[in-house]
């Protein structure tokens, strides 16, 4: 059986598709304990914290050079790094 992948830009590119994964950094809005004002009344305090979202696309060698072009500015301004590596779960009591 042959399984033939396909660019998911481009669907009649099916030679030297090979699947991509990356990240994309956003920030998420966190609810945390209430704050107790003058009056008494509770407001729940609210702050924004990093994330990134994964994501997986088949490309072939055009459309990655695309998205290579799309990024070029922000790699440019950016300096390399290691992965980050998973962090551990809080233990449970």
């Amino acid at each position: 059986m042959k399984v033939e992948a396909y660019d998911d830009l481009d669907p009649a590119v099916t030679e030297d598709v090979h699947l991509h994964t990356f990240a994309v950094p956003g920030m998420d809005v966190r609810v945390g304990a209430a704050k107790s004002g003058e009056d008494g009344s509770g407001e729940l305090e609210t702050r924004l914290v990093p994330s990134v979202q994964y994501y997986q696309i088949e490309l072939g060698p055009d459309s990655l050079n695309k998205l290579h072009e799309a990024l070029a500015p922000f790699i440019a301004a950016a300096k390399e790094c290691e992965p980050p590596k998973g962090r551990k779960g809080r233990a449970k009591a």
